[in-house]
């Protein structure tokens, strides 16, 4: 089948079914509060704090799945009322420490320029080239292998995304998206604030502290492992194209049943990034009757792990590189010239 008729294949599955949709929310919601609840009656009991850390801990997919919720409120393709998409998507931002609107313009310019080499920079993760990273400075250096190091990635700049960075507007934003962020801020400021006098300031951050420091490590490892593999896509802008982009600058991550549930089924990224009006509930479905979308290399979830030390685009080979792989290229090159 060809784009257009592919296309066209594709937009069958656009259109949000409200039922699924508050179904799944409500199931999320039900979840996440009767989570918190018990956490906060373990902590009346006078229940070990270890243990109470531990079960705060393992609440953490719950929060990404109502983050990929909001994301798809995002793209309006969860309700066919866009006024419904953002009222959602405004009450999840605050349990997700993410203002809806500011988001979803960094969001928007990642689908618009993804797998661009001239268009990076905003709403994705720091990528230099071969070439980039030898002519850089011994300080740019430094900082790419420091920003590039899974510890990094992982246990300091995520959390510190979610929790200090996402308190600010990103960069060129506009009166709406300072607005939304002002409004999520004072949200949170109010919960955490009635809470806090309720049950306690070492209660609330007893609770929500390891809750929101493993979803923004397991969000920003679901984000990373689409777009970061070793046959990754990246192209100049005159090359560039959008379909190449979507097919092989997104990974098809499988999970297990239960982890796709838990993750929105955004292991289909390709997908989503093909028709971002798809519902997360409805891209299993899209892949399952829909040839085309099978044909491409998957990344099986434990062999995932893997691309944690690919670090560096190729242009020569176009794969992604370790650090060390990227050495040895440029020693040979020095030798051959």
């Amino acid at each position: 089948m060809d784009q257009v008729e592919l296309h066209k294949a594709l937009n069958r599955y656009t259109r949000p079914d409200t039922w699924r949709s508050l179904f799944q929310t409500a199931t999320a919601l039900g979840i996440y509060l009767t989570s918190v609840t018990f956490l906060v009656v373990l902590l009346h009991l006078k229940v070990p704090f270890g243990f109470i850390l531990i079960l705060s801990l393992l609440v953490s997919p719950i929060v990404v799945q109502i983050f990929i919720i909001l994301h798809d409120c995002c793209h309006m393709s969860y309700f066919t009322s866009s006024r419904a998409c953002s009222l959602l998507g405004h009450i999840l931002g605050v349990l997700t420490f993410t203002a809806y609107y500011d988001w979803q313009r960094t969001h928007g310019i990642h689908h618009r320029f993804m797998a661009n080499l001239e268009k990076r920079g905003i709403g994705d993760v720091w990528l230099m080239t071969l070439d980039e990273y030898r002519k850089a400075g011994r300080w740019t250096k430094l900082r790419y292998r420091v920003y590039r190091n899974p510890f990094f990635i992982f246990f300091v700049s995520a959390p510190f995304l979610f929790l200090v960075l996402n308190r600010f507007p990103s960069k060129g934003f506009r009166k709406r998206e300072l607005q939304s962020v002002l409004f999520t801020d004072s949200m949170l400021v109010l919960l955490l604030g009635f809470l806090s006098w309720w049950i306690g300031w070492k209660a609330v951050l007893l609770i929500f502290l390891p809750m929101m420091l493993g979803a923004s490590m397991l969000g920003v490892w679901l984000f990373y492992v689409q777009h970061q593999f070793r046959r990754v896509y990246w192209a100049h802008n005159g090359e560039w194209n959008r379909y190449q982009a979507a097919m092989e600058g997104s990974s098809l991550y499988m999970m297990p049943a239960f982890l796709r549930w838990l993750s929105g089924n955004i292991g289909y990224h390709h997908i989503h990034h093909l028709a971002p009006r798809i519902p997360n509930y409805r891209l299993k479905e899209c892949f399952d009757e829909i040839p085309e979308m099978q044909e491409i290399d998957s990344v099986p979830y434990l062999s995932g792990l893997r691309n944690i030390c690919l670090s560096i685009w190729d242009e020569d080979s176009r794969l992604l590189v370790s650090f060390r792989e990227a050495r040895a290229i440029m020693e040979k090159s020095e030798a051959e010239s």
